[in-house]
């Protein structure tokens, strides 16, 4: 392989593994809906966009039929497997900690499933495949191998995701207290409260604010 092949090459790694990170952080951010079966619907919608993307990457011939019919050959078998013995999704309508339990365990599964997925893809396209000559019979092991390793990137990404979540929450909090508090504060002034109905008001804000 000469320079160009060898940078072109390389560069085509670059970009699929940013197409399949990028597409499996949707895939957990969509695990993590708590209504069962639409969280499916949503990973399913996003493992094929990914599809999509790989095969434009490659210069390969794309339909949407064909490529709905690859992803699903791909995931169904081993995927709902793995959701029935976890019960991921259906898991959710369970009150209180089902939802928990069933979020987690949809949101790991769903990255995992798309990191492999889009893993068996490049593989094939690499070999010089195309998505009418793919078949998933032919990696199955090596799309439970990176299931496997999927799973634990998935976590990882899981908790960035909860982390990011939860800092735009309290941030949102925090202008919502501060808005608050100058609205009150106009009140006062144009005297449309008393001084001891501003007190009150002003430390419930500050309590709503402080609480968990």
């Amino acid at each position: 392989m000469n320079m160009e092949g060898k940078k072109l090459k390389e560069k085509k790694e670059i970009t699929n593994e940013s197409i399949i990170k990028k597409h499996m952080y949707w895939s957990v951010a969509a695990g993590m809906i708590p209504i069962p079966l639409v969280d499916i619907a949503a990973v399913s919608a996003i493992q094929i966009d990914m599809l999509k993307s790989l095969c434009d990457l490659y210069k390969i011939d794309y339909s949407k039929d064909t490529g709905k019919a690859k992803v699903s050959a791909l995931t169904t078998a081993t995927l709902s497997k793995l959701l029935a013995r976890a019960g991921a999704s259906v898991v959710k309508s369970v009150p209180g900690v089902g939802t928990v339990v069933g979020t987690v365990s949809m949101a790991i599964l769903s990255g995992a499933s798309t990191y492999a997925m889009g893993n068996v893809f490049v593989k094939h396209f690499e070999a010089g495949g195309t998505l009418k000559d793919f078949s998933s019979k032919n990696f199955k092991q090596l799309y439970e191998e990176k299931l496997e390793e999927g799973k634990e990137l998935a976590k990882k990404m899981k908790g960035k995701y909860t982390d990011f979540t939860k800092k735009r929450k309290g941030k949102e909090k925090e202008e919502t207290a501060v808005s608050k508090l100058k609205d009150l504060e106009k009140m006062k002034k144009q005297k449309l409260i008393s001084d001891e109905e501003y007190d009150k008001m002003r430390s419930e804000i500050i309590k709503n604010f402080t609480e968990d």
